[in-house]
């Protein structure tokens, strides 16, 4: 496994796995270019309730209270959901900790949503806060 590091936090990648930046989002590739996972870290100036900052970013993106369940990824805490939009099966999760704010998702062909299932939730589950 190699680490992946930003400014505000950290993750482990299996070696296969591609790594693309661009100024908004992390964009990961499994080797297969089957799913890809991205995240986006939207960082807040001071400190801030984390639980209203998710409840404003699911707001945002039109999500429902009601269409989410509770989670926790390493040091993160928020809420998940999964879903089929168009011809794309999506895992979404929105977390928080601290001054950052993560929206990740997980984006594969709904014929291989079940095959990167596992090693998806343990990579996410590596999610570390910088210190």
């Amino acid at each position: 496994m190699r680490e992946l590091e930003t400014d505000w936090w950290f993750l482990s990648l299996p070696e296969d796995w591609q790594v693309d930046q661009d100024d908004d989002s992390i964009v990961i590739t499994d080797p297969d270019e089957v799913g890809v996972i991205t995240l986006t870290s939207l960082i807040t100036d001071g400190e801030r309730d984390i639980e209203a900052g998710l409840k404003d970013l699911m707001a945002s993106l039109g999500v429902e209270s009601s269409q989410v369940e509770s989670t926790m990824l390493g040091d993160f805490d928020g809420y998940y959901q999964e879903f089929q939009d168009g011809d794309d099966w999506v895992r979404e999760w929105y977390l928080g900790s601290e001054h950052c704010l993560l929206l990740v998702s997980y984006d594969c062909d709904p014929d291989n949503k079940m095959m990167d299932r596992e090693l998806v939730d343990d990579i996410l589950d590596t999610l570390s806060l910088k210190a």
